[in-house]
């Protein structure tokens, strides 16, 4: 009878046990899906954050390479701009000096061209003509009108024109007349040198904004 409720009772105990091991085997089933579960999901989820990042960057790298080229262009096509400009200039400033230098070569290289006289009926003696001549400048302002009262602005650079022309010096000259010479911007002086006592006639036009410039110089006869 003892040993029957004896064998009952271990019967139960192991039956315990079973169920015991029954449940874990379960729970650490169950774990081991989790975990699993948990690793697959993870490493899916790094790798499409890892491809998301990669793409970024690439995208990122790609923008920068393009905004880069893009600078890279624009400086290009500003630094040729430039230096058209600064070759356009240069061109333009080399023009302009042989321009110069050629105009200085033709003033320098002309002379006074002189004329003898061959009109008996004439009081000139010679006739004096200079492509070198130039207008003498001006203090006075436009519309200009001649003036040919003594000792004013206008007589005095008609005088300074004339002196030009005769290398006869204002000091040293004597105005015998200044007056019209058929037109308003026309004048013609007869002076004389008071050292070599020679007499001219010379004919100057104004030029706008530049003032008087001989023409014509006429030697006049003893």
């Amino acid at each position: 009878m003892e040993n029957q409720r004896s064998e009952q009772r271990h019967k139960k105990r192991q039956s315990k046990l079973n169920r015991v091991y029954n449940v874990l085997i379960v729970l650490v089933a169950v774990l081991i899906v989790f975990v699993g579960g948990q690793m697959m999901f993870g490493n899916s989820e790094e790798k499409e954050n890892a491809k998301t990042a990669t793409a970024s960057q690439q995208e990122e790298k790609t923008d920068k390479q393009d905004k880069k080229e893009d600078s890279m262009s624009i400086y290009e096509e500003s630094e040729d701009e430039l230096t058209n400009t600064e070759d356009d200039e240069l061109a333009a400033e080399e023009e302009n000096l042989e321009e110069e230098n050629a105009e200085d070569t033709s003033l320098e290289e002309s002379e006074p061209i002189v004329e003898e006289n061959t009109d008996p009926s004439s009081d000139a003696a010679r006739i004096i003509t200079d492509p070198s001549w130039q207008p003498i400048g001006t203090q006075q302002s436009e519309p200009h009108t001649a003036t040919y009262s003594k000792n004013s602005v206008d007589w005095n650079e008609m005088l300074q024109a004339v002196g030009y022309a005769t290398g006869v010096g204002t000091d040293d000259m004597t105005v015998w007349r200044i007056g019209n010479n058929g037109g308003p911007n026309k004048a013609v002086a007869t002076v004389s040198s008071k050292t070599d006592k020679k007499k001219y006639r010379v004919q100057i036009d104004w030029v706008e904004n530049e003032g008087w410039k001989p023409v014509v110089v006429e030697e006049l006869k003893q």
